[in-house]
């Protein structure tokens, strides 16, 4: 099962950071007479040795990565460049081919491709699948392990993304109706009747979490009858689409009101100026954390190693937030501007259940639909 830990738990509630860089950006969120977390302590002493040598503890020496690395990706273009960049500036003779796909596509092919040349697949693996990937992966342990927040405990997915969900708001639109939207319950307004857009959740990730976030935040059980009847009544008032980047583009775009997102997606528009508001359900919220695996029989092994290492640290998770937003993994991580997970009410997640119940789950949604669209 995987599933979320958080560190040092139940050592103290909120742990001060350590003088490294890293913890430096988190100094103000925490106290800092409070001892240090073990990942903390970790970081503090493998900094030391990094600074010995001038290279962070998480790289590997660049005689030991040559040749070329194919990487399967979901990412979008900005954070392909984020980890273009920082791959080339510690593994210069090393090749970095991207080829960028849906997860599904992409898995497909290696399954299918006796030929395929992939080492890696990052992005679209997520905490709750299971053992859906399990037969193109290997295991791996990456470098930064003791620093992340979340693991996996069957041991082949390194995380390097958490994503939890909002609502995407059009604040003039919302402002000229007189109306507020704080939370799922606020999107049963009359007046946002076919006013709201959502992703089909059996053809959208970002509509498959959503979904999981109202079963876990609007009943008294997850999955349960009353989280249900919320349900019932959403659709009936909103638009379904296919393409979770329908939902942001046309909130932004002022065809709808408001739109059921991810937090990156819509924080990411936020920094490029989009008239956008993310909003975070006040009844609350489910985080899930995302991340890369090694292909089975990867061709170039050693290569494939040092980028889940990569991926798992802090330096590449801060530069990808600071680029396109999102949140990381790694436990020293900054937040750039999101908001605490501890201020957001999170539920947690059952990933055995979901693993199991995945199918059922979304059956029920499309024949409620069927009946009241």
């Amino acid at each position: 099962m995987m599933k979320r830990r958080l560190l040092a738990a139940g050592l103290a509630a909120v742990m001060a950071l350590s003088a490294t860089a890293c913890s430096t950006k988190k100094e103000a969120e925490t106290k800092a007479e409070e001892p240090k977390t073990e990942a903390q302590s970790v970081a503090d002493t493998e900094a030391a040795e990094s600074t010995d040598s001038g290279v962070p503890y998480y790289v590997r020496p660049s005689s030991e990565v040559a040749g070329k690395i194919t990487v399967y990706t979901t990412m979008e273009e900005t954070q392909q460049q984020v980890l273009s960049d920082m791959w080339k500036k510690y593994y210069p003779d090393c090749e970095l081919e991207i080829q960028a796909d849906s997860v599904g596509t992409l898995a497909t092919r290696i399954r299918s491709d006796e030929s395929s040349d992939a080492d890696v697949v990052i992005g679209g693996m997520f905490a709750a699948d299971g053992e859906t990937y399990h037969d193109i992966l290997q295991p791996y342990t990456a470098a930064c392990d003791k620093e992340q927040g979340y693991h996996d405990e069957a041991g082949y997915y390194t995380f390097y993304d958490v994503q939890l969900m909002c609502l995407v708001v059009n604040p003039a639109l919302r402002d000229e109706m007189g109306i507020e939207i704080k939370g799922y319950e606020d999107l049963l307004n009359p007046a946002l009747n076919g006013k709201i857009i959502l992703a089909a959740p059996d053809a959208s990730s970002s509509g498959w979490r959503q979904l999981q976030t109202i079963l876990a935040t609007m009943g008294d059980e997850f999955d349960d009858e009353k989280s249900w009847d919320y349900v019932k009544q959403l659709i009936p008032a909103s638009f379904s689409t296919t393409s979770s980047k329908d939902v942001y583009n046309l909130v932004s775009n002022g065809e709808y009101v408001v739109g059921l997102s991810y937090e990156s997606s819509v924080a990411a528009l936020i920094n490029d100026g989009a008239p956008i508001e993310c909003i975070y359900m006040e009844e609350g919220n489910t985080a899930m954390a995302g991340g890369a695996a090694i292909v089975k029989n990867a061709p170039n092994l050693p290569a494939a190693q040092a980028m889940m290492d990569l991926l798992s640290s802090a330096e590449f998770q801060d530069a990808r937030a600071e680029a396109s937003a999102g949140r990381g993994s790694n436990s020293l991580c900054n937040l750039s501007g999101l908001p605490d997970e501890e201020t957001l009410a999170i539920k947690d997640l059952d990933f055995d259940y979901l693993a199991e119940h995945k199918d059922e789950m979304l059956n029920r949604w499309n024949e409620l639909y069927a009946e009241l669209k």
